[in-house]
């Protein structure tokens, strides 16, 4: 993630309602949707675990997977946006 996102992002993360709006989104149940696509929970769940312990290859894998589909990248953008 660019470093220039990093205010919006402590700014969305402290705001409760923005957050439940935005992951309530039709945007977000999609890259809900697409993150699921193919991988199970339990890989899910090894991905983040691996990225929060500073091993992001995966998740990097994970999300130009997202950018390379279909609609992904504009998807994203919107989330972005948000």
């Amino acid at each position: 993630m660019k470093q220039n996102n990093q205010p919006n992002i402590q700014q969305l993360l402290s705001d409760k309602k923005a957050l439940e709006r935005v992951a309530k989104s039709p945007d977000a149940r999609a890259l809900a949707s697409m993150l699921t696509a193919g991988q199970d929970q339990a890989s899910l769940k090894r991905i983040a675990e691996n990225a929060v312990k500073g091993d992001t290859a995966e998740l990097n894998q994970l999300i130009q997977s997202i950018v390379r589909s279909p609609g992904g990248a504009e998807l994203l953008q919107r989330l972005s946006g948000s």
